[in-house]
């Protein structure tokens, strides 16, 4: 099933610092002899973009990738607070309605043009503008209302709601910075990437071969990281190849063999050998936002009983599925959050679990006691049969075997799931209309305001939204309404743990398992770090000599 980047796509310092874990038989991420400039950094990944305008696509793979290219006002920290970037500094009004950002003076697009308070509204404006088409930066900025230019480096922007996410969408790569000259001359070329994608940030995306690799090059001028980062200075690597292999076979050879200096999305199976090999390290951090969930349908049969939601809960063990599926690496989930994003609620844990007497108990009381030749359950002559649905093309052979694990458990209570694939074109429109029982995604994040997005009955899939539940809960709705208009941190996290904690008493949906990001790093690289949502960050790296 899809993560975020596939879900949407179908609507269309040092390593403590950052939280990360390091395991290698070798010396990876330690400093090397010599100078840090210069040379060539390969970074393999599974998933090419289709599009690489982070105004547009929702893809987890785009804030990554584009990220080298395109700064933020603020950065998030890890411990979910935020710090200067682009803005030097920022006040907030009392009604929460406007933020106002003191801008760097020193800081220019990689075109020469001046980053100011016009280039703030061009942008902000840009992102919500119905041409633009924004799959997810348009959700993110939310209530925004416009950009007040009180200054040449001083943007007021204005929302028609006090909206306290704001700092953190105004941290992510969706809404950072392309130069107004690219808005103005090349709007219809930023989906394609390469020269017309002009920002302020640590490189500059020199060429695509698509299907193949992109190729980053160093901004020289760079000068204006964020107020915590190490290298103050421009990238150290001159260059930065991005090679698209989604194979994991050839991904892990890549780096084994020294291909690639860096492997992203390492399967869980080889995690332990890799950490044995020589000359390798592999890089960890828990991936924080929703964790990979199969999301019910609230609005049809079967799932608009309670009763058949936590029937189906119970009848699948998640914990030994996830052990087994990834060779423990990873942990079950709880609830619909990862336990590394800012506002978890504990209150979630250890609460329910695989208890199948339970599940042929509320099945039971829900009439499908008898059952056909195949074991399955029936009720007035009728199958009870689930239809996953999923899109092959979007869906690693991990999460396959998960789903196939899931379809056994349930077949032992005497549940039909079938996995039903579809091809992309296809998915949405069905999705969209409801047509499922159960969708499967997880969503990367930093910001609890994901489970707005997630199950706000406003955040229906037809407008754009990522209710895989299709839920209408108003107690749900009212306490994350509450919280987008809660600037104290701490009442926001007691608001966002009662939608965590209803979330899991109602079995809107069954929390499958915490993601990793796992990263294989050579030991000729170094300076590697991840950001808030565990994405990779280059600006710091460098490599033992030239390539």
């Amino acid at each position: 099933m899809p993560t975020r980047r596939s879900f949407l796509h179908l609507t269309a310092g040092a390593a403590a610092a950052v939280g990360l874990t390091a395991c290698s038989g070798g010396a990876a991420g330690t400093a090397g002899q010599g100078t840090r400039e210069g040379g060539t950094l390969t970074f393999a990944t599974d998933v090419e973009p289709d599009v690489f305008d982070p105004h547009v696509s929702p893809a987890d793979i785009v804030g990554v990738l584009m990220r080298n290219v395109f700064d933020s006002l603020v950065a998030q920290r890890e411990d979910g607070g935020f710090e200067p970037w682009l803005a030097k500094k920022w006040e907030v009004s009392k009604d929460g309605r406007a933020y106002t950002f003191t801008l760097r003076e020193d800081v220019r697009f990689s075109d020469g043009t001046p980053f100011d308070a016009h280039a703030v509204r061009a942008n902000f404006d840009h992102i919500v503008a119905p041409a633009t088409k924004s799959q997810y930066a348009a959700t993110l900025i939310g209530p925004y209302d416009r950009t007040e230019v009180k200054g040449p480096h001083t943007a007021v922007v204005h929302l028609k709601r006090p909206y306290a996410p704001f700092l953190h969408a105004v941290s992510t790569t969706y809404l950072g910075f392309h130069s107004p000259r690219a808005l103005r001359e090349h709007a219809d070329e930023l989906a394609a990437g390469g020269a017309a994608s002009v920002g302020t940030g640590p490189f500059t995306f020199t060429s695509r071969v698509k299907g193949q690799q992109l190729t980053f090059t160093r901004n020289k001028a760079y000068a204006w990281p964020p107020a915590s980062a190490e290298n103050k200075g421009p990238a150290h690597v001159e260059r930065l190849v991005v090679s698209f292999l989604p194979e994991n076979a050839t991904r892990v050879g890549a780096a084994t063999s020294g291909q690639a200096d860096i492997a992203d999305a390492l399967p869980a199976n080889r995690i332990a050998s890799l950490k044995s090999q020589p000359g390798l390290a592999v890089l960890s951090h828990d991936s924080p936002g929703i964790v990979y969930s199969y999301f019910l349908n609230t609005t049809r049969a079967p799932f608009d009983r309670r009763e058949a939601r936590l029937a189906v809960r119970h009848a699948v063990d998640t914990e030994a599925i996830t052990r087994a599926v990834f060779s423990g690496q990873y942990r079950r989930a709880w609830g619909p959050l990862s336990p590394s994003t800012p506002g978890y609620s504990k209150g979630v844990e250890n609460g329910w679990g695989y208890d199948p007497a339970k599940a042929n108990a509320l099945l039971d009381g829900l009439g499908w006691r008898t059952r056909d030749g195949d074991g399955y359950r029936t009720k007035d002559g009728k199958r009870f049969s689930l239809t996953l649905l999923y899109v092959p093309a979007f869906t690693k052979a991990e999460r396959k075997t998960y789903d196939t694990a899931v379809q056994d458990a349930l077949k032992k209570v005497g549940i039909e799931l079938v996995l039903k694939p579809l091809d992309a074109g296809s998915y949405t429109p069905v999705r969209n209309r409801g047509e499922y029982d159960i969708i499967a995604f997880a969503w990367g994040g930093s910001d609890p305001d994901l489970l707005r997005t997630v199950f706000h009955s406003d955040s229906q899939l037809a407008d754009g939204g990522a209710n895989g539940s299709r839920l209408h809960d108003p107690r749900i709705d009212g306490w994350l309404d509450a919280a987008t208009g809660e600037l104290d941190r701490k009442q926001r996290e007691l608001l966002y743990a009662k939608v965590q904690e209803r979330i899991v008493a109602e079995g809107y949906a069954l929390p499958a398992f915490v993601g990793t990001r796992q990263l294989g790093v050579r030991a000729r690289a170094h300076g590697v770090t991840f950001d808030a949502s565990a994405w990779p960050l280059f600006h710091g790296a460098w490599v033992d000599g030239a390539r």
